[in-house]
């Protein structure tokens, strides 16, 4: 069975879909149903929807509640200067044949975090539909293909996020048993995949 894949390189945005005017930068990525760009201010109505909902506040905001608008707007605009000042983060996550907002995935390395790390969420219109997983491996393998000596992917995970934990088994990565200590979230769980024995399963 050959296994679809998202472009290594960055490519020409060739669709409407999910264009933005104030893109950070021009990279864009694509799989068989889904089409990923970085996160842009434009984005920022339907990512405040989705962190309003409380399933996905839980897992993604440091108190596990939804944010308010201000609260918000300062950590959506640092997602946006991750861009800048490491040269890659989240993507926006649209659905091809829609144009549908799906989420955001991507990498994610904030200082004071252990390591370089694939994060993703999803709002719930489109749980269930494996759009996390499929947009996880494409940005997993657009980051090792721009970091070479990048020796492997990280996720935080606490212990009572189970959704999480399916999608990371499904994107190569297993529990390690390391710890991450975070001052307001508490203990996380690390999961990771070497690079190697990645990209010998999904590169």
């Amino acid at each position: 069975m050959t296994r679809r894949r998202a472009p290594l390189n960055a490519i020409v945005w060739r669709f409407s879909i999910g264009r933005a005017k104030n893109a950070p930068m021009s990279v864009a990525l694509e799989t068989e149903r889904l089409a990923l760009r970085p996160l842009a201010p434009d984005d920022i109505d339907a990512h405040f929807a989705m962190m309003s909902d409380p399933r996905v506040a839980e897992f993604l905001t440091l108190d596990g509640k939804p944010p308010t608008a201000a609260g918000h707007w300062r950590a959506f605009a640092s997602m946006i200067g991750h861009w800048r000042m490491r040269g890659y983060g989240f993507f926006s996550v649209f659905e091809r044949a829609t144009g549908a907002w799906v989420g955001r995935v991507g990498p994610w390395e904030p200082e004071g975090w252990p390591s370089l790390e694939c994060g993703w969420g999803i709002a719930p219109a489109h749980w269930g539909k494996g759009y996390a997983g499929e947009a996880a491996i494409a940005s997993i393998r657009w980051i090792f293909s721009q970091k070479p000596d990048l020796p492997r992917i990280i996720s935080l995970i606490v212990a009572r996020n189970a959704n999480s934990q399916t999608v990371a088994a499904k994107i190569g990565e297993r529990k390690t048993g390391e710890i991450f200590h975070h001052d307001i979230v508490g203990d996380i769980d690390i999961w990771a995949a070497d690079r190697d024995d990645w990209l010998k399963r999904f590169g």
